[in-house]
């Protein structure tokens, strides 16, 4: 990027974010899911789909960027079964790094699935009757749109950021020297060069074996200028902040992990997003889209697997199974390697501090096909592909240019942003579609607190009455979570309440601890327990209401006559 215009550049992208295009007429009830939305269009649907399910739904924002760009929520429950905050809930949200822009897609594409689908199918009506669900498909809006609608590769918000600290921000970006609206590559001819042109395909660069002295090397780049004259290219481009570096739990200062940020939620996104969920003592576990690859990030990300409790490792390893077997696609433990810690992420605070487990699915892994059933993609199958499925449109031809310093280049190569990092657009719908099935899972086997059985017998008639009722945790999962909860001491015990009317209690506790309730996931007759209460009728009109509430199992109310 060019000196001179660098802050013609930062004002268009100012413009682009913080007063995008109107977004196009779109049917929130049939949206086209071949097409990459970008914030205006993302929010139209949303707006949409709250006016036209009013009983399903409340859009909200929980904040917004530095640019002032809203931070949107859907909500999406059934408002006559009861308020959202009484039902155990899970959050979704997508498209945390710029652009991985298919993140976004996924949590919009489910939010539009269960809408769509509640009216005739069964099962998304009762998830939809009994739990909450928080979907929130653009995390990084400001940078989405600056990844979707320009030319530019970024992974974080547009705020300046010296990523090459040499005390410059955002001075050394992408340049579109061939004016073909696409950052590629360049290649230079270098006799030292570690690249070459592959025999099988001359599209494709290959590495130079450390015995080849024949033909003509490479050095290659990203297309671009050096605009501070320290000989690299592109390393300084817009922003810099990773934000899934950003969260408080493990946050490494930049020493230790670039693009953490000044300070642990320093940027609005994140910070708002940790008030939210703290905020909602009712979400049960965190859905958290990026790309790419084709697999599930699970925990641990920054501690080794050997600190994790027995119990809540099983419960991690069984979680990500479901996804192997419903995706195809493998799981795979973030944390690796002592020294290559992924600091700072959302589902490490989400389990250490907030006690419930957090998923990272890297979304597309269709990055060409393994034609040849070896078990891996070489660069000659990923042509083929490009060629087959695409019609040659992912990979540019390389073309001669005239670089203002390095003299004869050729510029060319893959279209990144929507070959390797997102599907091509006429891949989009097949690709978001496969992961409903299990987002809608992870809500459903959340713990559910219910009030059953409930009895009121005479003890003299008239008189004194006698309560009981069985207090059950209907949901799969423990009203606890996590033994890392339990650890912690925020996993709150159910609490049983009663109120009277025209009735005073003799015996039993208006307000009596029950202590944590197992799932059916421990087997039978653990997942329950009961409540007794003695009363005296001092009226005409008695009556009872007994609420028993969880905070991860929701509350239950039950209006009782003690005629």
């Amino acid at each position: 990027m060019n000196p001179r215009h660098l802050l013609l550049t930062f004002c268009f992208l100012v413009n682009v974010v913080a007063s995008p295009v109107l977004a196009q007429s779109e049917d929130p009830k049939n949206p086209n899911w071949k097409k990459y939305h970008s914030t205006a269009d993302a929010h139209a649907l949303l707006k949409g789909w709250s006016e036209a399910y009013p009983g399903l739904t409340n859009l909200y924002t929980i904040g917004q960027t530095l640019k002032g760009t809203p931070l949107m929520m859907l909500e999406i429950t059934n408002k006559q079964t009861g308020a959202a905050a009484d039902k155990p809930a899970y959050y979704y949200d997508g498209n945390i790094h710029a652009g991985e822009l298919a993140g976004g897609e996924v949590s919009l594409h489910f939010a539009w699935y269960i809408l769509s689908n509640y009216a005739k199918d069964a099962r998304v009506k009762h998830l939809v009757d009994t739990r909450t669900l928080y979907v929130r498909p653009k995390f990084n809006p400001d940078g989405a749109d600056i990844a979707l609608n320009t030319i530019h590769h970024l992974r974080s918000t547009p705020r300046p950021y010296d990523e090459d600290m040499d005390g410059l921000l955002d001075e050394d970006g992408g340049d579109d020297l061939n004016k073909d609206n696409l950052i590629t590559d360049m290649r230079v001819k270098n006799p030292a060069g570690v690249w070459k042109i592959s025999k099988d395909d001359p599209r494709i660069m290959v590495k130079r074996s450390e015995n080849d002295f024949e033909g003509d090397f490479y050095d290659v780049y990203e297309e671009g200028i050096d605009d501070d004259g320290d000989g690299r290219f592109n390393e300084d481009g817009i922003g810099g902040i990773d934000m899934n570096r950003n969260f408080p739990r493990n946050w490494g200062l930049e020493s230790e992990q670039q693009g953490a940020g000044p300070y642990p939620l320093s940027e609005p996104e994140t910070r708002h997003t940790i008030e939210f969920i703290n905020a909602h003592r009712n979400i049960t576990g965190i859905f958290h889209g990026h790309t790419s690859g084709g697999f599930l990030f699970r925990l641990p990300s920054t501690i080794a697997w050997d600190n994790f409790n027995l119990e809540d490792q099983r419960l991690i390893l069984e979680l990500s199974g479901k996804y192997e077997t419903t995706t195809g696609q493998k799981a795979l433990a973030s944390y690796t390697n002592p020294k290559l810690h992924r600091h700072g992420t959302l589902i490490s605070w989400g389990y250490w501090d907030f006690g419930v487990v957090g998923f990272v699915p890297e979304f597309w892994g269709g990055f060409g096909e393994d034609y040849d059933k070896d078990g891996k993609v070489s660069d000659k199958e990923r042509m083929k592909w490009n060629d087959d499925k695409l019609g040659g449109k992912g990979f540019v031809n390389w073309q001669p240019y005239n670089h203002p310093q390095l003299g004869q280049v050729e510029i060319g190569g893959w279209d990144t942003k929507f070959t390797r990092q997102n599907p091509p657009t006429e891949m989009l719908k097949g690709e978001i579609e496969k992961y409903v099935p299990w987002m809608i899972w992870l809500a459903e086997i959340s713990p559910r607190v219910v009030v059953k059985d409930v009895n009121v017998t005479a003890v003299e008639k008239g008189k004194v009455m006698k309560i009981e009722a069985t207090v059950e945790n209907e949901g799969y999962l423990p009203t606890y979570m996590t033994e890392r909860a339990l650890e912690m001491k925020i996993a709150k015990p159910v609490r049983a309440m009663i109120t009277l009317k025209d009735a005073e209690l003799i015996s039993g506790e208006n307000r009596k601890d029950l202590g944590n309730l197992a799932g059916s996931r421990d087997g039978e007759g653990v997942n329950k327990t009961k409540v007794t209460y003695v009363v005296k009728i001092t009226g005409k009109n008695p009556s009872a209401q007994l609420v028993v509430e969880s905070e991860k199992g929701g509350t239950t109310r039950k209006d009782l006559s003690l005629k």
